[in-house]
């Protein structure tokens, strides 16, 4: 089942696949795929985004591997019947309640005689920060370099072909369940889906968010998703902290159907049609219908009982990520303050009574680093898809289809040969 489907494309047509990139984020409560095509000069044009009901995800982990392969697949058939492209691999956003963060160092000699480090030094370094000892149930999933240093002289963002003799680097290296990465691999592969590159969440997030000054002087990044919270501190310009808390936003939706004696459906739309962060925002004069469980009667409760509800576990996921952040020792060295996402950040509220709790700067993240986007699906709950794009297309190899001439015509021929006979 669709929830919304947006398509930017003006019909379908046939597109290079070279310059095509597919992001895929399989969350707890919905899974989401965007398609865009990348120009030559790393311009964006977003052809289609769809989104489905997730089934079998349980606080960010697969429960269930035929359930999640069918969601992935009706959303990606969805995007298919859209754009008029198939889809045949994709980046996938990563994230789940065992992940967690470990800052590395290593050196290494550089071994060329005259000195200049090329890229299989740093190769090298590399591959030696990530010799780290794990329990054998766990995995690195990506490592995130910080910064390289040459010869005592750090901030080096690439140090090929600079002269040293000594070469040094900080990353930080995501952990995760091994259990948890082979489950999305296996669920993408009952319906032929290829994993181009699997890329922690948060990471995405920045992508679309963050402004550089931001990541530069200190920012944190807090997604509050459907079953997991993620909870993210950058500085100079990388990823220096995370972690994940099992808690999200069907904490909050499961306490209401409880308390209110509904559905977690009803409970939903109660949630964000009117619900509030706190009950100083309720006004006791709004009433709201809540149908029971079985649908058929329904009562009428008051806005203010229901932001009552609401804000005692708003109150505790907000007290677990303070003491997160406690522990990361960062709070006093976020100039850039808080930058909310997710779902649950587009509750009325919650922004200002996070800011009122934590004394520092909460801003909404709108995924504003992407231009042409909707008003209607410029929202902080699409923050980790719009940036899967944008770090696809960073990261992807512009072929030469999108240069003029006989030499890009050449190749479009030479390409639809090829592909014919595959």
């Amino acid at each position: 089942m669709v929830f919304k489907c947006i398509s930017l494309s003006k019909g379908c047509f046939a597109i290079n696949k070279r310059n095509i990139v597919v992001a895929l984020d399989v969350g707890t409560t919905s899974v989401k795929v965007a398609m865009a095509e990348i120009g030559f000069n790393r311009d964006i044009n977003i052809l289609g985004v769809t989104q489905a009901a997730s089934v079998g995800l349980r606080k960010g982990n697969i429960v269930d591997i035929e359930s999640t392969a069918r969601s992935i697949e009706n959303c990606l058939n969805d995007l298919e019947r859209l754009t008029g492209i198939e889809v045949s691999s994709a980046l996938v956003g990563f994230s789940g309640g065992s992940v967690y963060a470990i800052n590395n160092h290593a050196v290494v000699a550089v071994g060329n005689p005259n000195y200049e480090i090329t890229q299989e030094d740093k190769e090298r370094v590399l591959q030696s920060a990530c010799n780290v000892a794990l329990p054998p149930d766990k995995t690195i999933v990506q490592a995130i370099e910080r910064q390289y240093i040459v010869d005592g002289y750090d901030g080096v963002k690439d140090p090929v072909g600079m002269v040293g003799s000594r070469l040094e680097v900080e990353v930080a290296l995501i952990v995760a369940a091994t259990a948890a990465i082979q489950n999305m691999q296996r669920s993408t592969q009952r319906i032929n889906l290829h994993i181009d590159k699997v890329v922690y969440n948060p990471l995405l997030v920045a992508e679309s968010v963050l402004l550089p000054t931001e990541r530069e002087m200190g920012v944190v990044v807090v997604d509050i998703g459907g079953g997991t919270t993620e909870i993210s501190c950058f500085e100079a310009g990388s990823l220096l902290f995370t972690s994940v808390l099992p808690v999200g936003g069907e904490y909050i939706t499961k306490d209401l159907a409880i308390v209110l004696r509904t559905s977690v459906e009803e409970a939903a739309r109660i949630k964000e049609k009117n619900g509030v962060a706190s009950p100083d925002m309720a006004s006791s004069d709004v009433v709201i219908d809540v149908k029971n469980i079985q649908g058929r009667d329904s009562k009428q409760v008051s806005q203010q009982v229901v932001a009552d509800i609401i804000s005692a576990r708003v109150a505790e996921i907000i007290e677990m990520i303070y003491t997160e952040l406690k522990n990361f020792a960062c709070l006093q060295r976020i100039p850039g303050g808080i930058v909310l996402c997710g779902g649950e950040a587009e509750l009325t509220g919650i922004a200002r009574v996070m800011e009122d709790y934590f004394d520092i700067p909460v801003r909404l993240g709108i995924p504003e680093n992407l231009r042409g986007i909707p008003l209607d699906f410029n929202r902080p709950q699409n923050a980790t898809i719009l940036g899967g794009l944008i770090y696809a297309a960073n990261h992807l190899n512009i072929s030469s289809v999108n240069k003029r001439g006989f030499s890009g015509l050449f190749d479009k021929i030479v390409y639809w040969w090829r592909d014919l006979f595959r």
